[in-house]
């Protein structure tokens, strides 16, 4: 095989990768080097190549070779009597870690056009690492871009809480002093109507006339009759402002555990406190469902869901229409309906309605927060919620909380 190598007529070397040594060598090879092959023999392919091209063949050659690949058409400058000249070198890998390298003299046209097609393919491969790069920090700022959103919601919601706990602090002091001379004016009355009764009952069964035609030019019985209907007013306006203060304080309990509550006392609590906001805007029906309905919820949270849901729906009539609340059991879940005859939302609304800060209200009268809000709420309970509307039919909020019993099998499997 070296014996062949050296009759060849064209440029070649036989090459061990180790050394780089020169193992045999063409005459032709020789020739052009301005040597013999006996003195190229035992030399290292470095003395004959540039330092440029000494570093080239160590980058770009040698790990292809030792893999067994060859190498085609690479540009090495050889120091040759009449100084360096670039030559388009071809190597293959053969036997005992050898290669075998075939030389052909190139032009200046070849040599750069060679060198275009190589800072090409170097091109192209920064090109690919750039756009994986790129891709990479796309990837990188669509994460942070999520986890940015999720910070500013939860934000959000904490400052809903927050603001929810300190209304609560501050109804809880309310109903305190409140609570206090509604307990005298009840029983104040309590003892006006015993005394009202004692009263009434003697003046009724005087005997006197001049008391008799006295009572008689007073219209008596008129006073005696709306004497005791003031009476009964009042008692029942204590007994409301009682009920009112009890369903604030209970309303606005800072959120905590969840807990074992009734849906439908929940229900009525809310409805209570919003009373004046849905009293000039909708006619409440309520069809609850005959068993109660024990869900494990924060009560404070569940409180908020009907509110929201009840005002949204109180905004969306725009004179005086209906509301209706439908429960019942839906297998392990409690089912409610809230149907309003409002003018009912698009295609685009609904498909964005429980976005974070979507709101179709003008600017400064709405968050966009409020159904953002109890779809985390439900969806921390394990809970599910459903909008069904159509422009000028309403909107429906279904809404499936877990039955209690459930929820607790559910944390005893966990």
């Amino acid at each position: 095989m070296s014996q062949g190598i050296r009759d060849w007529p064209i440029r070649a070397l036989m090459l061990d990768l180790d050394g780089r040594t020169i193992n045999e060598v063409s005459r032709a090879f020789a020739a052009h080097m301005g040597q013999t092959p006996e003195q190229l023999i035992g030399t290292s392919l470095d003395t004959i190549l540039t330092a440029a091209s000494r570093l080239y063949f160590l980058s770009a050659l040698d790990p292809k070779l030792r893999q067994s690949l060859d190498c085609e058409q690479h540009t090495l400058y050889l120091k040759t009597p009449l100084g360096g000249l670039p030559f388009l070198t071809s190597a293959h890998p053969q036997h005992e870690n050898q290669a075998l390298l075939i030389f052909m003299p190139a032009d200046q046209h070849l040599v750069l056009q060679q060198q275009l097609i190589q800072e090409r393919d170097y091109t192209e491969s920064l090109n690919r690492d750039l756009n994986q790069q790129q891709q990479q920090l796309i990837d990188q700022r669509n994460r942070q871009k999520e986890l940015l959103e999720k910070l500013e919601n939860t934000n959000h919601e904490l400052l809903q809480t927050e603001k929810l706990a300190a209304l609560g602090q501050l109804a809880a002091g309310i109903a305190h002093e409140i609570n206090n001379p509604v307990g005298y004016i009840q029983s104040n009355l309590n003892s006006l109507d015993h005394y009202l009764t004692t009263l009434l009952a003697i003046l009724t069964d005087a005997r006197d006339e001049d008391i008799k035609q006295r009572l008689a030019a007073e219209n008596f019985d008129f006073i005696k009759d709306d004497l005791v209907d003031l009476l009964n007013e009042s008692q029942q306006g204590v007994q409301h402002i009682t009920s009112i203060i009890q369903a604030l304080t209970q309303f606005t309990r800072a959120p905590g555990n969840k807990q074992t509550c009734e849906l439908h006392d929940q229900i009525n609590t809310t409805l209570r406190v919003i009373h004046n906001e849905l009293k000039n805007k909708a006619h409440i029906q309520r069809q609850f469902s005959q068993s109660p309905l024990r869900v494990r919820f924060d009560p404070a949270q569940l409180n908020q869901v009907m509110m929201n849901l009840l005002i949204n729906a109180a905004q969306a009539i725009e004179r005086f229409g209906e509301i209706n609340i439908v429960s019942e059991i839906d297998g392990n879940y409690a089912k409610v309906t809230i149907t309003d005859s409002g003018v009912g939302m698009d295609e685009h609304t609904l498909n964005h309605a429980t976005e974070p800060f979507f709101t179709t209200k003008p600017e400064g009268e709405g968050t966009g927060l409020g159904l953002s809000l109890v779809c985390n709420m439900i969806r921390r309970h394990f809970g599910k919620l459903q909008i069904d509307s159509d422009v000028g039919q309403g909107t429906a909020v279904t809404l499936w909380l877990p039955l209690a019993q459930e929820c607790d099998n559910d944390s005893e499997q966990h």
